[in-house]
């Protein structure tokens, strides 16, 4: 060894070999220790070889297809070329009658040929011979239309041909056309008009070419392109899968190792509760990781259900300060920078969160020594030669949200593939690469557009254009969600529907455990059978994608036609077109997503059923201060919790933001904006099920006849007392 080597006391050398057995090269590996590389450094080095030959071999057929895709792209330019001056050429010479016949005879490639003005041949070439295989004697005199094949003559072609040539000045064409010992060619065909000074039309000059090679070498070309594009999808495929089936064996490890544990210690004499427990906790957070891992598929697949609500971006961004500097660490400084007149959009509050909470934790990956990280929002207009430019980009107006690091930057190959799933540059076991692809398909979802900028050393700022909400619809915030799990208080009859046997046999479970009655169900006709039979269910809980012809929604439809007042819940692990449309679900109807919690599905539940283990709440709808603050005083004492509203509009908002949270709404006629019966209506529409009480000072028989049917809409006559609230909003909570 050179005096400047290294010291060299262990030596492990391995070839690497092409599938031919060609030998391109050999990995070399050295250590100052003796004795260190043993039999499994052998195998390891040698896998490595093996894949390194594997990815030369396969980057050695790529160059050779695009190297053949470039050549046989070169002779199609240069026939093209070809043809479209030998053509223009042949159209002015044809213009001179007097040098025509010369040119005729002297061309061979071609057939150059003269019709009189029925179509009728007057002359023939060389040429033509050659590739029509009829002699002059045997053509001149005869219909050209016998050079069409049956089919074409009997469709018209060629009368068709000679009337657009002398109408149009020209007639180009390819297509079969037929020798005369009845073999068929790809011709390629030119008709020009031959006509005198006056105008006259004396005849035609038809000019045909056998293109058939030429054609055979196109379709060879676009055989070889659609080859390629399915090696691309098919590689691309292969990413996808292995990506998922990666994680989630690595998901279902921890799950399996650890309920395993939990049965050998249930096995033991005494089980240690302690290491039960921790068992558990380690199963759950991996079953947590696979849940994760699937909404996150989904968001890049678009299939994901959102639930879009006007969105304050500014106020959501300074809501997730505490958050970004927990997740983010001391480490990081964050900047927001927020625009003044911030336009609304209309998205998934949930969503989008999350969507920025993944790129500032691979804003913060990419600064491993600190940096700062800076959120920027800001109106944006998006014009026609933008959006040209870009994949599935509307022109219009956006909210635009600017994530940007200091850090270490993205190759121009690492953005190409930036978004899509499983793709990292991280190590193996940091990161599922999974987090921008949820970025980009929560934004396509929403109908927004995704734009990376970053250069190698300087950091990188991934930019989220949201559309702009053109409605004055006010802007929600993201309520405190409570973890209690309420059990029930009633014992309701709930129908489950679900084709899968374990998943039913886990939600009955639950629900038995929450104290309510279980019905249950595999299939749709079933289920309907069993509404007929049992008139106490309360609540129908089926999956969207059911067996036997019935989906859930259809489930849903035809068991609302038995019983209009059956409430339902609809569970899912893969929402297509069901209950989903555009990515949003359909209006009125309540979606827990699969896997659900136990927590989760009796929220649920009891937001759906009214089983609200605190005081119930009552939206107080009235205009006048003294009124209100009476009624205020008188519903708190009987236990109820007042929000209060002193117009329709500030109503409204309040129903946008507590949802199912209210219980119920008195409400006056009487109202300084809107009339209180369209309110009414309006809260009727939005939530179908809530209770209203209607307080009057007056007797309206039109309304109440307008309401007559509803029997979730009673009239309570002003002034009313504690003892008429104490009397009607108990009926009203049974109903």
């Amino acid at each position: 060894m050179p005096k400047t080597h290294l010291p060299v006391c262990s030596y492990l050398a391995v070839p690497v070999v092409s599938r031919t057995g060609e030998v391109l090269g050999g990995m070399f590996f050295g250590h100052p220790q003796a004795d260190v590389f043993d039999d499994r450094a052998v195998r390891i080095v040698a896998a490595i070889a093996v894949q390194a030959g594997i990815a030369i071999d396969k980057a050695r057929l790529y160059q050779a297809a695009q190297d053949e895709l470039a050549r046989r792209r070169r002779i199609e330019e240069a026939l093209r070329q070809s043809e479209q001056g030998l053509e223009g050429k042949v159209r002015e010479r044809t213009a001179e009658l007097a040098a025509f016949q010369h040119l005729v005879q002297g061309v061979r490639d071609y057939a150059l040929f003269m019709l009189d003005p029925n179509g009728i041949v007057t002359n023939w070439n060389p040429g033509a011979e050659r590739i029509k295989g009829y002699r002059a004697r045997e053509i001149v005199g005869q219909h050209f239309s016998r050079f069409y094949t049956p089919d074409d003559r009997a469709a018209g072609v060629p009368v068709r041909a000679l009337a657009t040539a002398a109408e149009k000045g020209s007639f180009e064409a390819e297509g079969i056309r037929v020798r005369q010992d009845g073999s068929e060619f790809w011709a390629s065909v030119v008709i020009n008009p031959i006509r005198s000074e006056d105008g006259t039309l004396l005849g035609f000059a038809k000019i045909t070419r056998d293109v058939t090679e030429r054609r055979e070498a196109q379709q060879a070309l676009q055989r070889a392109h659609e080859q390629l594009a399915q090696a691309q999808k098919m590689e691309g495929i292969g990413q996808l899968t292995g990506g998922v089936a990666h994680d989630f064996n690595n998901l279902l490890t921890v799950i399996i190792g650890n309920l395993e544990s939990m049965q050998r210690t249930l096995q033991a004499p005494a089980a240690d509760t302690e290491r039960l427990l921790r068992a558990a906790d380690n199963a759950m957070r991996g079953a947590q990781r696979g849940a994760s891992l699937t909404q996150r598929l989904l968001a890049f697949s678009r299939r994901q259900p959102l639930d879009p609500k006007p969105v304050d971006v500014g106020r959501l961004v300074v809501g997730m300060s505490d958050l970004l500097r927990r997740s983010l660490g001391e480490q990081i400084a964050i900047e927001t920078v927020l625009a003044g007149g911030l336009w609304r959009v209309l998205a998934d509050p949930n969503q989008l969160e999350i969507s920025i909470l993944n790129l500032a934790v691979n804003a913060r990956d990419a600064m491993a020594e600190g940096g700062k990280l800076t959120i920027e929002t800001a109106n944006a207009y998006l014009d026609e030669a933008y959006a040209a430019q870009q994949t599935e980009v509307v022109p219009g107006s956006y909210v635009v949200i600017s994530v940007t690091d200091t850090g270490v930057g993205m190759t121009k190959e690492v953005q190409a593939h930036a978004f899509e799933p499983f793709y990292t540059t991280k190590d193996v076991g940091h990161g599922t690469g999974l987090g921008l692809s949820q970025v980009y398909g929560f934004v396509k979802q929403s109908g927004g557009h995704v734009k990376i900028y970053s250069e190698v050393g300087l950091g990188t700022t991934v930019k989220l254009y949201l559309p702009r909400l053109m409605s004055d619809e006010p802007a929600v915030s993201l309520p405190e969600q409570s973890m209690v799990a309420p059990r029930s208080t009633s014992g309701h009859t709930i129908l489950v529907v679900e084709d899968d046997e374990d998943v039913r046999a886990h939600s009955t479970g639950i629900l038995r455990e929450l104290g309510y009655t279980v019905l249950e169900a595999s299939i749709g006709s079933s289920a309907l059978h069993l509404l007929e039979r049992h008139p106490e269910i309360k609540l129908l809980f089926t999956d969207i994608g059911l067996p036997g012809g019935m989906n859930g929604r259809q489930l849903a439809d035809a068991a609302r036609k038995l019983r209009p007042e059956l409430k339902v819940l609809f569970t899912t692990g893969y929402a297509r077109n069901a209950i989903v449309h555009d990515g949003r679900l359909d209006p009125g109807l309540t979606l827990i997503n699969k896997p659900f919690t136990y927590a989760t599905l009796s929220t649920k539940l009891a937001d759906l059923l009214d089983e609200r283990t605190g005081p119930w709440r009552v939206l107080l709808v009235e205009d006048e201060v003294l009124v209100r603050m009476a009624a205020i005083d008188q519903l708190e004492d009987l236990g109820y919790r007042v929000e209060e509203a002193g117009s329709a509009t500030e109503a409204l908002n309040k129903v946008k933001l507590l949802g199912a949270e209210i219980a119920l709404a008195i409400v006056d006629v009487g109202l300084p904006d809107i009339k209180g019966d369209i309110l009414i209506a309006e809260l009727r529409a939005r939530h179908p099920e809530l209770p209203i009480v209607v307080a009057t000072g007056y007797d309206d028989p039109e309304m109440r006849r307008r309401f007559e049917g509803d029997r979730r809409v009673a009239f309570m006559r002003k002034p009313y007392t504690q003892a008429d609230l104490k009397r009607i909003l108990p009926a009203m909570h049974r109903s």
